[in-house]
């Protein structure tokens, strides 16, 4: 069972980040995904801060080549990242996270921009969970506002706090949490109902990340 004190320790050591990790992005770093052809051009803005995390992330945790690696899109930009001695490609359809019954058979879980299109995300969660392997990690990107889209497919959005403790819930040990949002990203999101790049977001060559106004996390 989860205890208040688990909760404040997770957001604590967690999901509370440092007022430097708000200023990592603000000028535009440059792409390093070749599935993007290297460039940030026409793709969702938070995506950029995401892919830049994760890039650290997998250098951190020395994951940039792993044993066997599942991920359920092609187009995932964190794929040029990292790899795997084994990959497997879990596209909907045919499979399904709610029903996988896959167990003890990956080293590494790649799944992104998905959680809000599962309508019941802690299974979810939970298979992933059993398909690892011993000691193997997940990494997902979820929005916590978004337009409408794959309608009647969409569900919810997740805060970082929401993220981590769900994944608690699951069993999981939370390693890192990040985020990114901005009140201009939100309104023009709303506005256009499209997704704004970063042509559309810099001020002075700058885009800020706003701790309060959180758009999407990971």
């Amino acid at each position: 069972m989860v205890s208040e004190n688990d909760i404040h320790q997770m957001y604590m050591l967690k999901v509370r980040l440092p007022p430097s990790y708000f200023k990592k992005y603000e000028d535009l770093p440059l792409c390093p995904s070749p599935r993007y052809n290297y460039s940030w051009k026409g793709k969702d803005y938070p995506r950029v801060s995401c892919v830049m995390d994760f890039q650290e992330w997998v250098t951190k945790y020395n994951l940039k080549k792993v044993g066997h690696l599942a991920y359920t899109a092609e187009s995932d930009p964190e794929l040029d990242l990292i790899s795997g001695t084994q990959q497997t490609l879990l596209t909907y359809p045919p499979y399904d996270l709610h029903t996988l019954d896959h167990v003890e058979m990956y080293d590494f879980f790649l799944f992104n921009q998905t959680l809000e299109h599962l309508h019941n995300p802690f299974l979810a969660v939970q298979n992933i969970y059993r398909s690892l392997k011993p000691g193997g990690y997940v990494f997902t990107s979820v929005p916590t506002l978004n337009i409408p889209h794959m309608v009647p497919s969409h569900f919810n959005g997740f805060t970082p706090m929401g993220l981590a403790m769900m994944f608690k819930n699951c069993q999981f040990e939370v390693l890192e949490i990040g985020q990114w949002g901005n009140y201009d990203y939100i309104q023009k999101l709303f506005q256009t109902h499209s997704w704004p790049d970063y042509q559309q977001l810099q001020q002075n060559g700058k885009i800020t990340n706003e701790e309060r106004n959180v758009c999407q996390c990971w």
